[in-house]
């Protein structure tokens, strides 16, 4: 899903120096560039690739080499990612996403509706897409305009942005959501003093009684569900959800593919917090 990556601040962090918030950034588009190339490169084809000085780019890869996390053939001057670096990140998923969870949960839901399925959570007050897996759907991202915020005001009332952020909403209490609108004012997203907040509240108080969320979108002939999804370790709520071209013939169709979903998030979840809890119990041994 379409991703416009906004300027915020975390409320209370520290001010940090600005050109080493830019050199933190730039290492990780660093490597995300390896995510999208598979092959070795140079320092000016990821410097042109991701419009950084080559000067900085070459200093960053010096540093990731360095430490492990690259590979460096002196005589090609080509960098390409060393397995330490594939090595940190199966630990993190293997400690805070119950290993595979998130794939084959993934797998899973792609094999069962044939749609694209999506992860998203909760940043701050933006829908931010972490994972996804294509299906049928393949239209390219960048021809839709996803809201990308969690919550918008649109005709004289704040309403979820999307059916991924419903998902994610229904996970806050009523408090939580009314804190969030607070927050969406300060950083400009609506009109500033009192608000009217009940069909907002309202809402996600039917989508918590379904257990899912619906878009059906006639502009572009686009059918879309998302269910919440819990992580045991997660700070911010999670979604996940299929988009397709034609999903939903009836509300039967609804109703089988959000059953379908959920059942399989419930399946894996099950797996998810088994795995951690014995973890924990190995980690106190």
């Amino acid at each position: 899903m379409a991703q416009k990556r906004p300027k915020f601040d975390h409320g209370g962090a520290r001010s940090v120096n600005q050109s080493g918030v830019k050199s933190c950034l730039r290492a990780l588009d660093i490597v995300h560039y390896f995510t999208r190339y598979d092959a070795p490169a140079r320092t000016i084809d990821i410097s042109e690739a991701l419009g950084i000085p080559n000067s900085s780019a070459d200093e960053i890869l010096r540093t990731l080499a360095t430490m492990g996390y690259l590979t460096f053939n002196r005589e090609t001057k080509r960098y390409v990612p060393s397995y330490k670096l594939v090595a940190t990140g199966r630990s993190i998923e293997r400690n805070f996403f119950g290993g595979n969870y998130i794939g084959e949960l993934l797998s899973e839901i792609k094999k069962e509706t044939g749609a694209t399925v999506y992860v998203t959570f909760q940043n701050d007050c933006w829908v931010e897409n972490v994972a996804e897996m294509r299906g049928r759907w393949v239209t390219p991202d960048d021809e839709i305009d996803f809201p990308t915020e969690v919550i918008l005001y649109d005709k004289d009332r704040w309403q979820p942005a999307t059916n991924f952020a419903a998902a994610i909403l229904a996970q806050h209490s009523n408090v939580e959501i009314i804190k969030l609108v607070t927050r969406a004012q300060q950083l400009g997203l609506g009109p500033s003093g009192p608000s009217l907040m009940k069909y907002l509240v309202d809402r996600i108080a039917q989508i918590r009684a379904k257990g899912f969320a619906l878009c059906r979108r006639n502009d572009i002939v686009l059918d879309s569900i998302a269910v919440p999804l819990q992580l045991p370790n997660a700070v911010s709520p999670h979604a996940v959800g299929i988009v397709s071209e034609k999903l939903f013939e009836s509300e039967g169709d609804i109703k089988r593919m959000a059953s379908a979903m959920q059942a399989a998030v419930m399946r894996h979840r099950e797996r998810l917090y088994e795995a951690s809890a014995a973890q924990a119990v190995q980690g106190h041994c």
